[in-house]
């Protein structure tokens, strides 16, 4: 008889494997010091960074980076300033008179029958924080060590999972449930039936720009790159890129195309735009036009509570229409809201977080930051981690996977006649961000399936996402690859309306409620972290459960295929551990027999292939 420990998989392990795999990962904990020393230092060279790279005909040149509150020189440094402030301003629940004290410059103004914008006395300005939100400004969650990065500051999520079908079922309200509220009444709590359930750590913002105009095919080429066994999951999500049609003085429909995301725990959010509408309404309960509606508390309606008509971030009219109210998308200069505009160009004007200045410059750690940098990509952590990508030259227009009536991803950068490409300030720049952008299963999920819009669809999103759904290039993408290795596409889907997807019980109150049933594939997945800024990050991981690097890395699934990469790292790295010691006190790990750990709540972790490997190498 064979006697052991059984992993979360139901994988028996021998008392002897389990020791060499033990003392295994043990000799390597030295390498792990090494590679947190190069991932500080942001790695220059590894090989295959960006595979497919598309040939420059210029030469490209690094990213801006700092921390200095400094523009990219995507907008002027005052225009950078004045958006900065945007960022900072703290939300108040009801509007203040505008007046020309420095504590009411900054705030927007309201627009009504009473006090127009062009009225200079008693106009009203800010308010409409909540009645349900997290936060009172865009800098108390990103701050850490200059506004726009990140911080200790987390959010809620939670849930539950159906036991037949694997889907997630949310709280009635959406899986974010707020901490906050303006009244004692609504304040929203975990229900005892959602038991899949987690923290989200506020993440840094800081160089997005660079990010944001990756070329959606560049992401698919890494993923058809990538093995097989590791490949990530690309997250296709709707970007609202301007204003289709006017209603009564206000933007009714919004023109969108199909992107890639790329920003977000489960890469949900593919432009800074439509990330700041979002993070505007569920993180402080400001609505904007594309995203007009109040969150609801626990699913009850809680406009009765809300001091301020929405939308209130308003869409802005140009000035001296020769209308009294606009009548066509061409009559707004601030269409999607001004402080939503701020937002988002200050986010598009951030550089790129800066290497760590002692560790690339002193003679003393340079040998040990390349000899990490070797670790890192010999133990394939560069798979996931993508070290460096080059942005498409300045004029290259950005490609939608999918769009319709013409509409032109990018045309919200506002670039007069160069709307819809690549800005001068952030084309051909090398960034070093790590990370490939996908989504990967490797142990560290939360259960939790979250969508482009978290809690309510975008204005105009979900009629477009069904014509996308049902074209033929968008079907071919989401299916089993015919070939090996090709790479495949997911959208996240809303199963409420189909009698299969839960019980019958289930989808009658959930009909009742608002809630829905979402497809459970990506539940255990996570966005491979960028770990650029890592040094300025204290917890680690999605839900902040890691406090050092060594224990965010070796948290990664460890399935068998360890032992072979673990074993080649310490016959490469050789005496590193000594060469270590002169530099920093290699940290002890203690392990586990995984027997005596607790075992994984089933509700918890929903499992539709096999888990990543250690070799995925990513921080959550």
């Amino acid at each position: 008889m064979r006697f052991g420990f059984s992993n979360a998989l139901g994988v028996t392990t021998s008392p002897t494997e389990l020791i060499m795999s033990r003392t295994l990962i043990l000799i390597a904990a030295a390498s792990l010091v090494v590679i947190r020393l190069a991932l500080s230092a942001h790695a220059q060279q590894l090989p295959n960074a960006t595979p497919s790279m598309v040939e420059m005909t210029e030469q490209p040149t690094p990213a801006p980076a700092g921390f200095n509150n400094r523009t990219n020189g995507f907008t002027e440094q005052a225009q950078f300033d004045r958006d900065r402030k945007a960022f900072e301003e703290v939300e108040t629940i009801l509007p203040e008179t505008k007046d020309d004290n420095a504590a009411t410059a900054g705030l927007r103004k309201r627009r009504s029958s009473a006090n127009p914008p062009s009225s200079s006395e008693n106009s009203e300005a800010g308010g409409g924080l909540g009645p349900v939100y997290n936060a009172t400004s865009c800098v108390s969650c990103h701050q850490n060590p200059i506004t726009g990065s990140s911080s200790q500051v987390s959010e809620i999520r939670a849930g539950r999972r159906d036991p037949n079908t694997g889907n997630f079922i949310e709280p009635p309200g959406g899986s974010l449930i707020h901490q906050r509220a303006i009244r004692a009444e609504i304040q929203e709590h975990v229900r005892p039936g959602d038991n899949v359930r987690t923290l989200r750590m506020s993440a840094n913002t800081l160089g997005n720009g660079f990010v944001e105009v990756i070329q959606d095919q560049t992401i698919i080429d890494i993923c058809n790159a990538q093995p097989r066994d590791m490949q990530g999951l690309p997250i296709v999500v709707p970007v609202a890129v301007a204003v289709e049609t006017v209603a009564d003085g206000e933007p009714d429909e919004f023109k969108f195309v199909l992107r890639i995301g790329r920003f977000g725990w489960k890469a949900q959010e593919a432009s800074l735009l439509n990330f700041s509408a979002n993070a505007y309404l569920n993180e402080m309960g400001i609505t904007s036009p594309l995203q007009p509606n109040e969150n609801k508390s626990s699913g009850r309606d809680v406009s009765q509570f809300d001091e301020v008509a929405d939308p209130e971030d308003e869409a802005q009219p140009k000035p001296n229409l020769s209308t009294s109210k606009p009548t066509k998308p061409d009559d707004f200069l601030h269409p999607f809201g001004e402080d939503v505009e701020a937002f988002a160009r200050f986010m598009r004007s951030t550089k790129v977080p800066p290497r760590d200045f002692a560790l690339t410059e002193l003679d003393i750690f340079k040998d040990v930051v390349k000899a990490g940098e070797k670790i890192f990509s010999d133990i394939k952590c560069a798979i996931c981690h993508t070290p460096q990508y080059i942005t498409p030259l300045a004029g290259t227009p950005i490609r939608p996977r999918w769009r319709q009536n013409n509409s032109i991803p990018g045309i919200d950068f506002g670039r007069d006649d160069k709307q819809g490409v690549v800005p001068e300030a952030l084309g051909n720049k090398i960034l070093r961000p790590f990370s490939d952008f996908m989504l990967h299963d490797i142990g560290t999920g939360d259960g939790i399936v979250q969508t482009q819009d978290a809690q309510r669809p975008a204005r105009n999103a979900q009629k477009f996402l069904q014509q996308a759904q049902q074209a033929p290039e968008i079907q071919r993408l989401q299916q089993a690859p015919a070939e090996a290795g090709r790479c495949v596409v997911h959208m996240v889907q809303d199963l409420s309306a189909q009698p299969t997807s839960t019980t019958a019980e289930n989808l009658e109150g959930i009909k009742a409620s608002g809630a829905r049933v979402l497809d459970g594939r990506t539940a255990n997945m996570i966005r491979t972290a960028p770990l650029w800024g890592l040094r300025v990050r204290p917890q680690l991981l999605h839900d902040g459960s890691a406090l050092t690097t060594e224990e965010a890395i070796l948290r990664h699934y460890p399935v068998h295929t360890l032992q072979q990469s673990v074993t080649n790292a310490v016959h490469q790295v050789g005496s590193m551990p000594q060469r270590c010691s002169s530099v920093l006190t290699c940290n002890r790990h203690t392990f586990e027999p995984a027997a005596a750990r607790p075992a994984p709540d089933a509700n918890r972790r929903i499992r539709h292939q096999p888990p990543a490997t250690f070799d995925s190498c990513s921080t959550g």
